[in-house]
């Protein structure tokens, strides 16, 4: 059943929550109206669910970024009425986050806009933010889907340093980041 384009649904109205191969609280996906409001609607389910999984701040304010600056170019750029948001984690200590778009196209690339250009800085700003936090983003190879992983933190570092240390993933069965 097509949902009603007139607006982005409530929080309440569970029934734009998809089924998912794992388990409610390792991720989401929601099928949503391309319509600008469902911008902002996937940024507060995003950060509620990262809050649920005790993802760091900084880390949060990172996803909510990509998520927004990806669904805009699905509303902007995608045919479909619809537009998919999946937010999972990895059992590899990554958060992936997937935006669909349903419109096969060739796979957008990053732009240099001018400094008079209002618009065409989304995806500089996920490669951007993406890279800063060490991790990947990419679209699929029929361009339906934009995708990006981030590393989640694995222990506490050792000590307070500026540099970053590369840490032993964890294996506590109480970490917030293992998987079953």
């Amino acid at each position: 059943m097509p949902l009603d384009p007139a607006g982005p649904p409530s929080l309440s109205a569970a029934s734009f929550l998809i089924p998912v191969r794992y388990p409610a609280t390792n991720g989401f996906d929601i099928a949503m109206p391309a319509v600008a409001a469902s911008v902002r609607q996937a940024r507060r389910i995003a950060r509620a669910w990262c809050r649920l999984r005790r993802v760091p701040d900084g880390l949060i304010d990172t996803v909510l970024l990509v998520v927004s600056e990806m669904c805009a170019n699905a509303i902007l750029y995608g045919k479909s009425d619809t537009i998919g948001v999946r937010v999972w984690m990895l059992p590899v200590y990554e958060l992936r986050i997937e935006v669909a778009d349903y419109t096969p196209s060739p796979a957008p690339s990053v732009q240099d806009p001018d400094a008079d250009t209002e618009n065409g800085r989304g995806l500089l700003l996920v490669d951007a933010l993406t890279k800063d936090v060490g991790g990947d983003w990419g679209f699929t190879a029929d361009g339906t889907r934009a995708w990006c992983t981030l590393p989640l933190p694995t222990a506490a570092p050792a000590h307070s340093s500026s540099a970053r240390v590369p840490q032993a993933p964890s294996r506590d069965p109480a970490s917030p980041y293992t998987h079953p």
